[in-house]
């Protein structure tokens, strides 16, 4: 008698789809970011400057904006903001042709914030001393600002003019207790003539910077890692340089006509005055599950 063995087909083994990895999503979503800035830029770019100017500007203007994502501490913040105000930050950039930039040297910055606690972030444009400097050479004039200390000596003249008789120039101030204040002189570009020096008090640059809402974000208790890169608790004297500047401007020491410069010093002036809060940098990025 013959016996047949079944043989039983072994069960199909299953193998899963590879989970992306944190880098990957990390690379996808700085993907998308980046095609995101170009489609703006290229949507608002093509009826002001003509289709050839556009592609050169947008593409500019996207990888400056791709590499201020990058170079962030946590570059889902500039990812997870508002379309429009990506927006807002191409057209500036693309009207005055001051790109975002990082560093110590960079003209503006794009930086994220919230305008309302939990809401989505949105990207701010906030130009440096040396934008407002870029702006107003393109008036034909030049700003210097000259931060003073306690250490220096002034006086008043009878005109209220403020001078600078000797200056302690090897202990520039460098901290809030050191500066007294910063003596703003504005000159032709083309010329070198000063036309105007004019003197902006301590007092009147820690009245600015009480409005500054991202350095009372930071003051409050629990939020000490806004201080990390609240500009006000990092860079105390090159903002207190800036304020003068923006103080020139306002009382007319500087004029800026220029449509376009006048609509990113406002930009500037928004971006440190909004109710809202400091984007809390967050851990390493973390992949989402696929279904998501």
């Amino acid at each position: 008698m013959t016996t047949t063995m079944k043989t039983e087909t072994p069960p199909e083994v299953v193998v899963p789809a590879e989970q992306p990895t944190a880098i990957a999503k990390k690379k996808s979503e700085a993907v998308v970011f980046r095609e995101a800035a170009l489609s703006l830029s290229h949507k608002l770019l093509d009826d002001w400057v003509g289709p050839d100017r556009a592609n050169e500007a947008a593409g500019r203007i996207s990888i400056a904006l791709a590499a201020s994502a990058a170079n962030a501490r946590n570059p889902q913040d500039f990812y997870d903001c508002t379309l429009e105000s990506i927006g807002r930050v191409v057209a500036i950039s693309a009207l005055t042709g001051i790109m975002p930039s990082t560093g110590a040297v960079a003209l503006a910055y794009a930086v994220p914030r919230r305008p309302r606690k939990g809401e989505k972030p949105q990207l701010q444009y906030m130009l440096s001393h040396r934008g407002i400097n870029a702006l107003a050479n393109r008036a034909g004039m030049h700003m210097v600002a000259i931060p003073i200390s306690y250490t220096d000596k002034v006086k008043t003249t009878e005109t209220g003019e403020v001078i600078v008789e000797e200056r302690d120039i090897d202990n520039p101030p460098k901290t809030e207790d050191e500066l007294r204040g910063v003596m703003l002189l504005v000159k032709q570009l083309e010329t070198g003539r000063t036309v105007c020096s004019g003197w902006v008090a301590k007092s009147l640059i820690l009245e600015r910077r009480a409005m500054s809402d991202g350095y009372n974000y930071a003051e409050r208790a629990g939020n000490d890692y806004a201080k990390d890169t609240d500009p006000w608790h990092k860079w105390f004297t090159e903002q207190a340089m800036k304020t003068a500047m923006h103080y020139a401007i306002g009382r007319g020491w500087c004029v800026i006509d220029d449509t376009e410069a006048v609509r990113a010093l406002q930009a500037d002036a928004h971006s440190d005055i909004i109710d809202g809060e400091v984007v809390k940098p967050q851990g390493r990025l973390v992949a989402k599950e696929v279904a998501e």
